[in-house]
């Protein structure tokens, strides 16, 4: 009976030994990082549909929403331009046409004659939150394809307008860039013309506001 009880146990140490000697893979070697991301985590290649706008001698952004080259921007941007020139981040270069307009939610929709795989898609006004961030995809310079972290500080309704507020001002040569969630989904659209003049914070006009205006409300 003691030897019998004897190996059990040997065979027990030698189970246990064999556990310790195991390697663990690496993602089990620390714990996961619950921090909020530096960057989307879908960009994918969406970042392709980001444009560069001159018109009137100004310089903003915008990005393309669908894959016919259906791309939207600020209306403070290409309003009662005589020449709309849209350069891609490919470097390609186009005459833009404006399809559609409203001063009052500062938003412009602009066709450009390609077709592309390469678009932005749009997201839920309410996947984002007071608090959260989200990341502005864009940069003052041409064809910049920069990406900001900044947290939103509030959900506004300003002037019948729904807008995000961010911790950063936007610069004016980046209006018309598309805040992105860390899915990489767009919800709002900068612009440095919305909201109060005094505020030390960057406003971009929801992207429930852009939907209704695609679709002609």
């Amino acid at each position: 009976m003691k030897e019998g009880k004897d190996q059990r146990i040997r065979a027990l140490k030698d189970h246990l030994r064999s556990l310790s000697d195991r390697k663990l893979p690496p993602e089990a070697a620390a714990p996961a990082s619950e921090s909020a991301p530096d960057t989307p985590s879908s960009m994918g290649d969406t970042a392709a549909g980001l444009v560069t706008i001159t018109a009137n001698g100004k310089t903003g952004k915008g990005f393309i929403v669908d894959g016919e080259g259906t791309i939207a921007t600020n209306f403070h941007i290409v309003n009662s331009a005589s020449r709309i020139k849209v350069s891609t981040a490919s470097g390609d270069v186009f005459l833009g046409k404006i399809i559609r307009l409203d001063e009052s939610r500062d938003l412009a929709l602009i066709q450009i004659p390609a077709k592309t795989a390469q678009y932005f898609i749009l997201g839920d006004a309410s996947s984002v939150d007071v608090g959260e961030n989200v990341f502005v995809l864009g940069g003052p310079s041409s064809n910049s394809s920069e990406l900001t972290k900044t947290i939103i500080n509030a959900l506004r309704v300003i002037e019948g307008t729904v807008l995000i507020q961010v911790d950063q001002q936007i610069d004016p040569a980046n209006s018309g860039s598309p805040f992105l969630t860390e899915q990489g989904t767009v919800v709002g659209i900068a612009s440095y013309k919305m909201g109060p003049e005094d505020y030390s914070a960057g406003f971009g006009v929801s992207v429930k506001e852009l939907k209704a205006f695609i679709s002609g409300q």
